[in-house]
């Protein structure tokens, strides 16, 4: 009876690990993909700037969206140098923006340049490219490569980065 009782044991256990195994390859398969993303971010408080010899440091944060990951919170540090205005009196290079963009699945760190030029009827324009940096994004968007432009209005505290991302998981 006893050796009856163990083999009814290990014979219900054999489908069990059936299953187990047959999940794994499935779980496998996600693997990196590829993945278009759009943000429409405001910003809902700037720092003053600190400037030296030209060269200014602004930080802000805000919220916003980012289509396909919902809702986010952002940082920004902007490096902006005025002494060779690349298009007019008023305008900036914008050396370095590091926007950090906060998820429910994660931190993505984008790394960004490009120039500030004025734009009649709307006021300043910053048009930059940008590049993911999967080192120093988390959760999800650890080891994410991708690159995209971005666009804001100073003025009006927005900026819209669009783009293409492989995300690892």
């Amino acid at each position: 009876m006893k050796t009856l009782n163990r083999s009814r044991i290990l014979l219900a256990a054999i489908p069990l690990a059936g299953i187990a195994l047959a999940a794994a390859p499935a779980a496998a398969a996600a693997g990196p993909h590829t993945v278009h993303v759009s943000a429409k971010l405001t910003v809902t408080y700037t720092a003053p700037p600190a400037c030296k010899a030209g060269v200014c440091i602004i930080r802000n944060h805000g919220t916003g969206t980012l289509t396909p990951y919902g809702k986010v919170t952002f940082t920004t540090v902007i490096t902006a140098d005025g002494n060779q205005p690349p298009c007019g009196a008023t305008s900036q290079w914008v050396n370095r923006i590091i926007r950090t963009i906060s998820t429910s699945k994660g931190r993505l760190v984008l790394h960004e340049a490009g120039l500030q030029c004025p734009e009649p009827g709307v006021g300043p324009q910053v048009t930059a490219v940008w590049a993911a940096d999967g080192a120093d994004s988390t959760g999800i968007f650890h080891g994410t490569r991708g690159q995209g432009s971005d666009i804001a209005y100073p003025q009006k505290n927005t900026a819209a980065p669009q783009g293409t991302l492989t995300v690892s998981s």
